[in-house]
Parts: structure tokens; C-alpha cells; sequence
């Protein structure tokens, strides 16, 4: 930034205004006055031929002098050019510049040594958005509750004997009930939506990255009806690895459902019975987050990369499953009236998995100048703090209503704590495209595989010893988990 210095400079005086000044003092009497003889001298060398020669040489060298002297200046830059000439020497003007700082407002009069690197930081770094729509399946889509007696598939139907009772459940005309066990299978947890932050910053020998990660809680109902009976069933039917046909299924319109329970940790036909309703809830909700160092590979900026990655990764899985059912009692009046009433049991599982540790792996590029097509295979060395929980309420007995105590299954929980290694491995397979200068779009497929987690539906152990308070506990099962999905966003770069 430049500012010009404007200065006035006296012009020196002709000759001819030196000669017209001598004549008006001489006309003046002034130099007579002062000095008769000096005058009298004077005109004695004038009248000396010599010496007139040599004042004419003298009155050509000053003449040259003072209009030597005399040229204007060059005009300062925006000065208008056509004043030449016609302007008076008071409006020529000489032009001087001064360097100064940039002007950066504020109270600073300099750039401080924050300032620089804040700015250099900033340019260095770089934001992703993502949208995710990621799947946490069930990897264990078995049956809830424990195995039967002599019947390996009692999702399909099995002869069951109630657990307070001990006999088989009937219909209204007497008929007997089959009793079908609700599966995992039923909850569906695909289709999860989730966000993904990434902030990232290039150094003189890498890059650092840091990123966050949420799916959102995301709540799921199931219910187990229709009923559908397959007599024999698919895996007791001897003809289907002969003839690769399935048994025809029936519906059937008075099963019930069964949950199966052990006797005093023993496999028997018994179960908790549900003759009205049943369906399940289920919460699932996953944060994560990493932070990685990738060092530089050093090579051209186009063409193939390979850089490796260290840093450390924490991973929350949050699931929550509620089993919800309804089982109608019949009790007798004052006046020998049968009255119904409704059971309504719940039984909630709990389970949460914190993961972390430390993280190595590396990253794969084709760098082209407008599309990257790149994989990031990492794997996390992580330990595995699990708390788990399981509650009953009102899981045997219903209130009845002929009486004013209330004979309702008091609540019941149970808690679980457990440490366990449990490596994480991740695969993300992504391509960007540059639109502008400074923005990417990226695409991926990413994979996320949970080592020895464990999940609400299997953490369950349903034991009873025959009496009315509940048996059931906490003895989290080693499970795998298979994460994967879809993500979208964009990457602006500053």
C-alpha cells in the first residue's frame, strides 16, 4: 500500500528577471545612493571592450542554467496532464511514495505470530458432511427364549405345556393350542439414518483427520401373528435334502404364543404363554468416533498413493429390546360367574457396548485431477465395556379384579457388568468427484464388523423354578455384528 507526499518548490528567478530588476534599481537611484563609486566603476568596465565580451558569455551560460533550472517536474500519477504548459508553477507538484502496512483494522497495527498460524490452519483444512443409511442386522436371528425339548424349530409350531399349569393351552371348544416361539428375525433393523462429521488438515508430512459419526435412535415394533404351522417342520422334515421341497404351511388361527423357559436350568416343553397379543419394541442407536494420522507418500500429486494410518477409535452401541404381551385369566364371582381379565407382562433388555482403542491401517488412491476412487481398511484393537440389564413386570400375575389386594408379579431386575477384548474392523470403499475448486462430492460403501458384542435379544436367561417370583437374569451371550451401508456427502475445502 503506497500514499504520495505533495511538496512546493520555489522556482530560481530568470535572467531576465535578474536584468529587470538591475534596471529598475539602477532607474531608482538605489545603487547611486549607495555607492557613487561602485557606479562609477561599473560603468568604466562596461565601456571596456573586453569585458564585454566576457559579460555576454556570462548572460549566455546563466540563461541556459535557468532554463535548465526552470523545466517542470513530472506530473504525479493521476495529476492531470493537460494543465501543462498553462498551469502556474504553484500548481506543478513533485510526487513521493511511502511503503506502509496493510491497513487490518481493529486495534492491531501488525499480523501476530496467532494470527499467521490461525490463518495457515485455515488453509490447510478441510470439512466432510455425510448422510448415512447404514443396516445393524441381526447376525443371531434365533428364537427368544431358550431351546424345547425334542423340537429344534419351535418357531414353526410345537405341542407346549404352560409353565404354571403344566398342560396345554385350549381354545374355546377344548381344541388344543400350538404354541409358536417369536424369533429375532421378526424386528427389522435395516434402513438406519445417520450423520457423519469430518474435519481434516494437511501437515508438512501427512494429513490429520478427525471424524464423528451418529445413528439416530431409531425405534422398531414387530408382532409374531399370523401364526403359520409346518408340520413336520423344515428341519425335521427327512424329504428336503432329497427332493428340495419345503413342507406346505398352514395358517393357523388359534396359536398362541410361547416363549420357552428351563425348569431349575433343565430343557422341558413348558413356556411363558401370551393368548392375546405379543409384539416386540426395539431401540438401536450407534455413536462413534476417530481420530487418525495418515502419513504422505510423497508422490506426485495424480497417479497412485498409499498412506498409512494410526489413531484411536470409540464406539457406543446403545439397544434397548421391550417384549410386550398379553395373557387372558378367567376368575369366578360372588354369583359363580366366570369374568376374564387381561395380563399385561413386559419383559426389557438392555444393552450397551463401549469400544475403544487404538487403530492402525491404511489408505489406497487413484488421484486423477476431477474423480478419486480410494479404499480405507483399519482395524481397532478395542476393549469392550459392557453393562447390561434385564426387567420384569407383572410376568405371571395379573391383578383381579374380583378382589382389592393386588396379586400383579412384582418387578424384577437384574444387572451385568463385564469387560472383553473386541476388535473392530473397518472397510470403506469411496469415490470423490471434484465440481468446483474448492468441493468434492463423495460416495462410498462403508462395512463396520463388531467382534464379541453382545446384543439385547440374546443376553436373556429364562429360568424358573415354578414358583410366582420371576428367575430371569443377565448372562450377555459373545455375539458378532455386521454394520454396512450407504453414505453420501460433500467435502469443502478452504
Amino acid at each position: 500500500m503506497t500514499r504520495s507526499i505533495s511538496s512546493h518548490e520555489e522556482l530560481p528567478p530568470s535572467f531576465f528577471g535578474m536584468r529587470v530588476m538591475y534596471l529598475k534599481w539602477n532607474q531608482s537611484g538605489f545603487l547611486k545612493a549607495a555607492s557613487p563609486t561602485l557606479t562609477t566603476v561599473m560603468g568604466n568596465l562596461i565601456q571596456n571592450q573586453f569585458l564585454s565580451r566576457a559579460s555576454l558569455y556570462v548572460m549566455i551560460c546563466l540563461i541556459g542554467i535557468c532554463t535548465e533550472t526552470c523545466q517542470a517536474q513530472p506530473y504525479a500519477p493521476g495529476f492531470d496532464s493537460q494543465m501543462s504548459g498553462g498551469s502556474p508553477w504553484d500548481a506543478r507538484q513533485r510526487q513521493y511514495y511511502e511503503q506502509i502496512p496493510a491497513d487490518r483494522g481493529g486495534f492491531y497495527e501488525e499480523v501476530s505470530p496467532l494470527d499467521r498460524f490461525l490463518q495457515q490452519v485455515a488453509e490447510q483444512s478441510w470439512i466432510q458432511v455425510d448422510y448415512l443409511l447404514w443396516n445393524l442386522d441381526q447376525s443371531d436371528e434365533g428364537v427368544i427364549g431358550e431351546e424345547v425339548l425334542n423340537v429344534p424349530s419351535p418357531q414353526f409350531g410345537y405341542g407346549v405345556f404352560d409353565r404354571a399349569t403344566g398342560t396345554s393351552p385350549t381354545d374355546a371348544i377344548g381344541g388344543t393350542r400350538n404354541g409358536y416361539d417369536p424369533t429375532m428375525g421378526i424386528v427389522d433393523l435395516n434402513s438406519m439414518n445417520g450423520l457423519r462429521l469430518k474435519y481434516g488438515l494437511k501437515t508438512t508430512t501427512g494429513a490429520l483427520e478427525a471424524s464423528t459419526f451418529w445413528i439416530f435412535q431409531t425405534d422398531r415394533s414387530a408382532g409374531q401373528a399370523p401364526f403359520v404351522f409346518r408340520n413336520p417342520a423344515p428341519s425335521q422334515n427327512p424329504n428336503i435334502t432329497a427332493i428340495g421341497t419345503p413342507p406346505a404351511p398352514t395358517l393357523d388361527t388359534t396359536g398362541v404364543t410361547a416363549i420357552p423357559f428351563l425348569l431349575d436350568g433343565a430343557i422341558t416343553n413348558s413356556a411363558l404363554i401370551f393368548d392375546t397379543s405379543y409384539a416386540v419394541n426395539y431401540s438401536s442407536s450407534m455413536f462413534g468416533t476417530e481420530i487418525n494420522y495418515l502419513w504422505d507418500d510423497q508422490r506426485p500429486t495424480n497417479g497412485f498413493h498409499l498412506n498409512f494410518l494410526l489413531g484411536a477409535r470409540y464406539l457406543k452401541l446403545d439397544e434397548t429390546m421391550t417384549q410386550i404381551g398379553v395373557d387372558s385369566d378367567v376368575t369366578t364371582d360372588a354369583n359363580n360367574n366366570d369374568i376374564t381379565y387381561f395380563r399385561t407382562a413386559t419383559i426389557a433388555s438392555e444393552a450397551i457396548n463401549q469400544l475403544y482403542g487404538p487403530q492402525v491401517g491404511f489408505r489406497m488412491e487413484l488421484v486423477e485431477d476431477r474423480v478419486t476412487f480410494g479404499a480405507q481398511p483399519a482395524l481397532t484393537l478395542a476393549v469392550n465395556h459392557i453393562d447390561s440389564r434385564v426387567s420384569t413386570d407383572n410376568l405371571f400375575l395379573g391383578d383381579d379384579p374380583t378382589t382389592t389386594a393386588d396379586e400383579s408379579t412384582a418387578s424384577t431386575t437384574d444387572f451385568f457388568n463385564q469387560d472383553k477384548l473386541s476388535p473392530i474392523f473397518s472397510l470403506a470403499l469411496y469415490s470423490k468427484i471434484r465440481v468446483f475448486e474448492n468441493m468434492q462430492l463423495y460416495a462410498s460403501y462403508d462395512l463396520l464388523y463388531l467382534h464379541s458384542v453382545t446384543r439385547p435379544g440374546q443376553n436373556v436367561i429364562y429360568d424358573d423354578d415354578g414358583d410366582l417370583v420371576p428367575d430371569l437374569y443377565v448372562d450377555p451371550k459373545q455375539t458378532n455384528m455386521l454394520t454396512q451401508g450407504l453414505t453420501v456427502g460433500t467435502i469443502f475445502e478452504f
